[in-house]
Formats: structure tokens, sequence, C-alpha cells
């Protein structure tokens, strides 16, 4: 084996492009790259047109726009692979809009960027089904495809085709960033609102990453690479950094209206961002570090501005990857060895360990750390990385005197031993061009590092978004949704709504200097329960030609719950979830509501990061204040008013006044008629027998009925149950609880009573025994309504999230 790598290494150079070879000679030092000394700016960039022209232009599909992974292959078109090509010819027009004279280069190179990307697009539109399955079933079966075929952008259909590592949310948040970029800089990628749609749809696919195994950039999965998925901070971070860009983003540009406007689940983001921050320094659970990380914290991502965070995940990048010849992508990485076996796709257990020490070494690493170092301005390590990757181009045998850069640098089967025993202490070989073809990968970014290198583009053309600088120090732009743009350094101030249920709460409160409002006196601004937004969003991204469904019907967290929403020309301030007394009992129980709403308030502080103060509304019913608890209660009220809880500073107000500090979102997308909603805006309680004295006195009649057991009304008859039913009687609510059971297991739940049914019966007797806290009644009514804490979920997803196990 080793000397057929001998020989390839021995091929001499064939016959190449005339042209380039004339134009590299021309304006290339030897160094491999324009010596500003003898050629002028368009020289320079005519030099690097015909690179660009040769090793990336000429290899991109007429009919589908994407490209290969290397330029001898002409059937497999790789998503992410085509992706950095567009950004070189990107990048590239950009150099030439400054020309006063372009050629019509600058449009070519523009156009096929943007080719590229819609390219990519009609192949993911064409996978649709699988994507709406996707968003309620994050199975890698259903995953976007990550290579195509070359010529029609269809997926492809080879026998190994389902068990390749499609699943990479890294990749559609690439895509996702780049067309961000792009389109800031002023191209047009997205045509029509079908398209904005299914890039709507694109956000629902990757919003829960931080609960979703892929299988990384490196389509392997774990370190092992036996088939099986893991969460990667890569992925994570990718899509952290993706997620922010789009958010409030109109990918129609400055001509689009609200209809094009994309819309980012503030929460899901969070536990995104959360979860990165967690497994940082670290890739995975399996890998200690990866090379991929390099792309997530540094450009084109940016994922972090927390300087410890990024030194710390580079220095063990730097102690434990980067050698002589480039950076390897992970420790005991058999990718490119001599000793893999290629025909395999997964290797066998414990195989990993062969692959100690030999790891091939990839330059393109190099050129991502110059390039990230240049915009964010550090100046010695560019030069430092720069002058490394001199060292690394390699002659092109096809075109003789132009330089490449090889996909990787291999270690010689011959030097195994001493390459194992002492890391980095023998030469590398460049893998051989002419086997493959060229990696284009690898040279599209070689190419924007050119053109860095050479001042023809700068760090505001590749990063218009300026995502390299933290969200307090880039331009702030009005935009009519919220975005992630705030200034603020430090915690916001947390602004709090009381809501009183009642007049008669109200007038209680008020006796002991607490001021609330009523739901009929924040009129014409409308309290809604979350769940109701939930079905208004259910039209978010919705489309019938797609056969996409919209937003899956996931509830919203604290932080959405926290803007106020413009939503059919009328205001509307949504309660969070712990305030939702119809799912689940827990809320009922006001020890645990007082810790829910200081824990809320301090995780709004501590995480939120738009513009606009959050604005929490507290809904206080009498059930929760009125009681033993009152005195607690009234603590927390009186932390509330005095203006800070737990070190948190809040604002307590009226919400008309507070309304012109919060965070608004316009909810544009959807009409009235759109949505059919089975639960109430908030109204005024005041109807009879909500009295806490009433209340009490049922509460006392219903412990006399203590004496009554279950197995009494087992054995009675339909007739006799069903005269229990129809006599209902407010303080028997144990017999009749009995009563409905029993009948519920002989007629079913849906049998009528009257003009309602068994299970509706048995739901008011479970809510009124939250309000009296008879817990055991509660408990067996709940049981039989089979029904689950509504912040099991969410509570499980927490600990995940910050890496408890």
């Amino acid at each position: 084996m080793a000397a057929t790598n001998l020989a390839r290494r021995r091929q001499r150079p064939t016959s190449g492009n005339l042209r380039l070879r004339r134009l590299t000679q021309a304006y290339l030092a030897p160094s491999g790259y324009v010596n500003p000394s003898q050629a002028s700016v368009l020289s320079k960039m005519d030099a690097i047109y015909d690179t660009v022209e040769y090793l990336i232009l000429e290899q991109q599909s007429v009919t589908s726009g994407l490209f290969p992974r290397y330029s001898k292959d002409k059937d497999v078109g790789y998503v992410k692979d085509s992706i950095y090509c567009a950004l070189a010819c990107w990048a590239s027009s950009i150099a030439y809009k400054r020309l006063d004279d372009d050629r019509g280069r600058e449009t070519e190179l523009r156009q096929t960027a943007v080719k590229t990307m819609r390219g990519i697009l009609f192949s993911w539109m064409q996978q649709s089904e699988a994507l709406n399955k996707f968003k309620s079933n994050n199975s890698p079966e259903h995953a976007l495809h990550s290579r195509v075929d070359l010529q029609t952008g269809m997926t492809l259909a080879t026998p190994n085709e389902k068990s390749y590592g499609h699943l990479q949310m890294d990749l559609v948040a690439l895509w996702l960033l780049a067309v961000v970029q792009m389109i800031v800089g002023g191209e047009k990628v997205i045509y029509t609102h079908h398209e904005v749609q299914f890039v709507q749809n694109l956000v629902f696919y990757i919003e829960r990453t931080y609960r979703t195994p892929d299988f990384g950039m490196w389509e392997r999965g774990t370190r092992y690479n036996k088939g099986d998925p893991e969460l990667h901070a890569s992925s994570v971070g990718m899509v952290k950094a993706a997620l922010e860009a789009v958010n409030g983003f109109n990918l129609f540009g400055s001509y689009g209206t609200s209809s094009s406007v994309i819309y980012v689940d503030i929460d899901g983001h969070n536990r995104n961002r959360t979860t990165f921050e967690t497994i940082l320094p670290r890739e995975s659970a399996s890998k200690t570090t990866d090379a991929s990380l390099v792309m997530t914290i540094g450009w084109p991502a940016f994922a972090t501005h927390d300087t410890a965070l990024f030194s710390k995940s580079m220095e063990k990048i730097y102690k434990h990857l980067e050698g002589r010849f480039g950076v390897r992508r992970f420790l005991r990485d058999g990718y490119r060895t001599e000793i893999e076996d290629a025909s395999r796709n997964h290797y066998h257990d414990h195989e990993t360990s062969r692959f100690h020490n030999i790891e091939s070494q990839f330059p393109m690493f190099i050129c991502v750390m110059y390039i990230t170092a240049s915009i964010r301005g550090d100046t010695e390590v560019a030069n430092r990385y720069w002058e490394k990757l001199q060292e690394l181009l390699i002659d092109d045998m096809d075109v003789p005197g132009a330089k490449i850069l090889p996909e990787c640098y291999v270690v010689d089967e011959l030097n195994y031993q001493q390459e194992r025993r002492q890391p980095n202490s023998t030469d590398l070989y460049p893998q051989n061009p002419s086997e493959f073809g060229h990696h284009l990968w690898t040279n599209s970014l070689y190419i924007i590092a050119l053109l860095l290198r050479e001042g023809l583009v700068h760090a505001g053309d590749i990063d218009p978004m300026t995502r390299h600088l933290p969200a307090s120090q880039r331009p702030k732009i009005f935009i009519k949704h919220s975005a992630f743009q705030g200034s603020m350094e430090g915690d916001p101030v947390v602004q709090i709504a009381l809501i009183a249920e009642s007049a008669r709460l109200q007038m209680t409160l008020s006796t002991y200097g607490i001021a609330t409002q009523t739901p009929h006196e924040v009129e014409p601004v409308q309290i809604w329960p979350s769940w109701r937004l939930v079905k208004v969003f259910e039209c978010l991204g919705r489309d019938p030609k797609l056969l996409l469904d919209g937003r899956p019907p996931r509830p919203f967290g604290p932080l959405s719950t926290s803007k106020v929403y413009r939503v059919f020309g009328d205001t509307v301030m949504c309660y969070p979830l712990l305030f939702e007394v119809k799912d689940f009992y827990v809320a009922s129980d006001p020890a645990i509501l007082i810790d829910d709403i200081k824990h809320e308030i301090e995780f709004i502080a501590r995480r939120w990061k738009l513009s606009g103060r959050p604005t929490m509304c507290v809904l206080l019913r009498e059930e929760n204040v009125l009681g033993p608890y009152f005195d607690h209660m009234m603590d927390l009220l009186v932390q509330l008013k005095n203006g800070f809880v737990g070190g948190i500073r809040v604002r307590l107000g009226r919400v008309h006044q507070l309304l012109n500090s919060a965070c608004i979102e316009h909810v544009d997308f959807a009409n009235s008629d759109d949505v059919e909603f089975d639960i109430d805006k908030l109204e005024e309680d005041d109807g009879p027998g909500s009295d806490y004295r009433s209340r009490t006195s049922l509460k006392e009649a219903a412990n006399d009925d203590e004496t009554v057991v279950e197995s009494d009304f087992t054995s009675m008859s339909d007739h006799a149950l069903y005269e229990v039913l129809v006599h209902d009687e407010p303080e028997k609510l144990r017999a009749t609880a009995f009563a409905i059971v029993a009948f519920w297991r002989r007629a079913g739940p849906d049998f009528m009573i009257g003009t309602t049914t068994l299970r509706e019966r048995l739901e008011k007797i479970y809510r009124t025994a939250c309000q009296l806290r008879l817990w055991w009644l509660v408990r067996y009514c709940a049981g039989h309504l089979q029904k689950s804490v509504n912040s099991l979920a969410p509570s499980i997803t927490n600990l995940l999230v910050r890496g408890k196990q």
C-alpha cells in the first residue's frame, strides 16, 4: 500500500489550462499569492478570477447549480461544499464591484452564488414532505439530504443512501446564515412567498437542535463512526448563530413587506444557546474537541462572543488537533489515512484505536483561522497562519506554475510507528489531487482568505451582518419585528403587570397597598393564555401547495410570553404557562406558584437578549391569593412593589404605561378568519359562587363527605347512578366524582347526562377540587382524566440543556 501511494506522489503533471498558466505566472508570486509590487488591483482580480473559474466555476452543474466535492466527481452534489463555493464566488463578486470596469464578471460571480443557493433551496423543496414529518418526529429518516444528484438536485437512490449521515443540523443553519448574509449584502436569493414559507419551516427544522442528536459536520456521528448520532456543540452553535441572524429578518430585503419576515421561537433559541455554552469547550460526549468548532466560534458563524469561552475552546484545538501540516478533524479520525477501509461506511468496535496519532491534517482549517483572525482584527495571529498557509500550498499537477491547497496531508504508512511515538515528528505528504480532483471546499476557503489578504474585500464585505461583533456593538437597525439587537449591558429590568381575576380580589389587595388591574380595566389590551397564541402561530409557515402544516403546536416558554403582541389589530399580553390551571393541578398550590414566579423572573432577566424590556403578566386568582398562604403571597407582592425580587430589578406598573418600553412583536402572518379558538381570552370573574367565603363553606361541606367510599357506587344500577348525576349537589363532590367514574366505566367518557358529557362533568369537579385544595379528590380526578404535568417535558429539557446527568 505504501508503494502505491509513493507511486501516486511521483506522478508528473499533465497539460493544463494555458490561459490560467499565463495569468498565474504573470501575477502570482512563488509564495502563492498576488505580489502587490508587480500587479495593479485589476491584475490581481483577473488572476484570482481565472483561479476561481478554473477551480470552482467550471465544476458547477449548469442545471442544478450545485457543486461536487471533488472536481473529478460528475454525479453527486454536496450541499455543504456548494455553500462554501457560493461564498467564494460571492466574495469575489464583491471585490469586482469596486472596479470601474468589471467586464460583467461581478454579475457573473454574484449570479453563480445565487444560483447555487437557489439550487439548494430547490433541492430541499422537493423534500418538503420529509421536512413536514421531521417537525413532529426528529428522526434521521426524515432529514433533509446533505448530498443529492448533481445534475437534477433530486435525492439519490444509491443502496446505502438510507444509512448515510444526512441529519446535519449545522448544514441547514449554515445555508440560512449564508442566505441572510447575502441578502444583507444586496443579493436577491428568495423570490416568492412560497419560498419564504419554506424558509420559515427550515427554522422550525433547526429550532430543536438542542435535543436532536445528529451526525455533525463530518457526517459520522460519534467519533467511533458506527452510525450513531450525538449532540454536537458545532451543530448547536451554528444553529444558535443562524437563529439570531434570521430572527425578524425580511427575506425580500429592503423591498419586502411584513409577509416575508421570519419568526424565531426565542425560548428555542435560548435552549440552543444554553446547550452550546454548556457543552463548550467540548464538541460532544465522545469528542473532547473538534476542528468543526473553528467554523462555529469563528467565521462564518461567530456563535460566541464570550472571550474566555472562545479562548478556552481554541486552546483545546491548538493543543490536541493542530499539526505542522494543518488541523486534524478530531482525535482518532481515520478519514483519508492509508489504513482506513474506504469501502465501509462504518468502523468495527474499537477500530478507531488504530488511528491514534496518525490522523490526516487538513489545511482548510488554517484558512478559517486566518479569516477569523483577520475579521477580528488579530493581525499577529492572522500573519502567523498566513505564513503557515503558504507552506502548505502545492503545485497544481494540471497547471504548472499554479498553486493549490490539497484536501489533506497524510501520514506515510512507513512512518506510523514514529508518528505514534512522537506526534508531528515526521513529514506528511499531500493527498494527490490527480486521484480525486481538486477539493472545492478547501480551495474556496483559500480564495476568500486570499481576497482578505490582498485587501480586495474587507470584514464588512463577507460579514455584512457584523456577526463578529457582540450584539451591543452592532449598528442599531430599526425594524418592525423584535430581533437580537439589544444594546444593554447587564440584566434588564423586568416589567410586571399584576392582573387580578376579579374586582373583589382587587379591592382586597388594595387595602394592603397593592395596586392591580382587572381584565376589564386593561382594555383594549387583551390578556390571553399562551395556548391561544400557539393557536395563532400554527398559521406561521403554512403552505398547502408545499404540503407544509406550519408551526408545530409547541408551547411558548417564559421568554416568548414576555413579549407584547399585536394580533389582528389588537394588543395582546400572554400570561406564562405556570398560571395555566386547566391542564394540571400543580399551579393550584400557592407555595409552588410563589417559587415558580420568583424563578421565572430571574430566568427572564438572565436570558433576555431582545430590544425592549421583558413584560411579565402575573395573574392573581382568589384561590391562590386568599387562604393559608396569604402572608407568603403578600410578601412576594410587596417585593414586587419595592422593585427587587431575588436581586433582580423589577418595575411594577399599569399595562398602558409598561407598553411604551416593552418588546413588541407584530403578528402579521395570520388573519382572524384563519384561526378557530377553543380557548377564550381572560375575562373578569364575577360570577355567582366565586366569593371566597362561599368557597370556604363549600370546602367544609366537602370535607364532611369523606365517609363516602367508591365501592358504594360500583354496585349501583345504571338508573341509580343516573339519578345521582341528574340531582348533582355541589357540596357532595366526592360522591359525584365516584358516580361519574362508575358510569364512565360502563358507558364511556362521552356519554351525555343532560347537556354535558361525563368527561366535562369530571373536569368541572376537578377544577372545583383544585380551588378548594381537596388534594385527594384532585389526584383522583386527574388520574381518570389522564392529565399530565405540563411542566414535565420543559423541566426535563432544562435538565438536559444544562448538561445534567
